[in-house]
C-alpha cells in the first residue's frame, strides 16, 4: 500500500468512525516513516473536516452519533501519535488559550488544532468544552496570551463568539482573536472583527504569522 492510499484509508476510518482501524493504520503510518505531522495533516485534518461537513449538511444521512463516533476515532489516532508530536524548538512560539465557547459540547476539532499547536511548540491552555465568556477573559489575562482561540461548532453559539470580542475590546486586552469550527466562517469572522482558521494547520500558520507582526 502506497503512502497515499494509507493516509487516504485512515482518513477514511475516521469518517467511518472506526476507531480500532484508525489506530491501527496510524501505526502502520508510522511503521512506514510517515511522520506524525503529514498523518495528521494528510489524513486527519481533512478527514475530520470532512465528518463535520457531512454532519453539518446531511449528507448521506450523518449524525451526530456519527460525529461523535469520528472523534472517538480521531482520539484513538492522537493516541497513537502524540508522542511523535515533541516539538524540535526549545523555545516557546506562542502562548494559545482556546476552547469552545458556553453551549458547545463538540471537542473534535479543537482537539486537533491543540495538537497542531503543541507540536509546532506552542504553549498551551486548553480551556476545553462549555466555557463559559468569563473564563476565557481571566485564563487570556493569566497566562498572558497570545492568541486567544474560541470556537463554535453549532449556529446558536455564534453570537456568543461576538460577545467574547466584545469583551476582549473592552478589557483591552493585548490578544489576538481567533475563531474557527464548522458554525464560523471568514465572513462571520470579519463582521465582528475576529481572525478565522478553516482548520488546524491553518490556524497554526496563521498564529505564527500573527507572531511575526507583533
Amino acid at each position: 500500500m502506497s503512502e497515499k492510499e494509507l493516509l487516504e484509508k485512515l482518513s477514511q476510518a475516521l469518517v467511518d468512525g472506526d476507531d480500532l482501524l484508525a489506530a491501527d493504520l496510524a501505526r502502520q503510518a508510522l511503521a512506514k516513516n510517515i511522520s506524525a505531522i503529514d498523518i495528521l495533516n494528510k489524513a486527519c485534518t481533512p478527514g475530520m473536516m470532512k465528518a463535520g461537513e457531512m454532519y453539518a449538511s446531511g449528507l448521506g444521512g450523518a449524525s451526530l452519533t456519527d460525529l461523535l463516533m469520528a472523534g472517538e476515532a480521531m482520539k484513538a489516532v492522537l493516541e497513537v501519535i502524540r508522542p511523535h508530536l515533541k516539538a524540535e524548538k526549545s523555545e516557546s512560539a506562542g502562548k494559545l488559550v482556546i476552547g469552545m465557547v458556553e453551549g458547545d459540547l463538540h471537542t473534535i476539532g479543537k482537539s486537533v488544532v491543540v495538537t497542531m499547536f503543541e507540536s509546532a511548540g506552542w504553549e498551551v491552555t486548553d480551556l476545553g468544552e462549555d466555557v463559559p465568556l468569563e473564563k476565557f477573559i481571566q485564563a487570556a489575562k493569566e497566562k498572558k496570551a497570545d492568541i486567544l482561540g474560541a470556537a463554535s461548532a453549532i449556529t446558536g453559539c455564534l453570537d456568543k463568539l461576538k460577545t467574547l470580542k466584545e469583551m476582549i475590546d473592552k478589557e483591552k486586552l493585548n490578544v489576538k482573536y481567533m475563531i474557527g469550527g464548522w458554525a464560523t466562517g471568514p465572513e462571520y469572522a470579519k463582521a465582528i472583527g475576529a481572525y478565522f482558521a478553516r482548520d488546524a494547520l491553518a490556524a497554526v500558520q496563521l498564529a505564527t504569522e500573527l507572531m511575526e507582526e507583533a
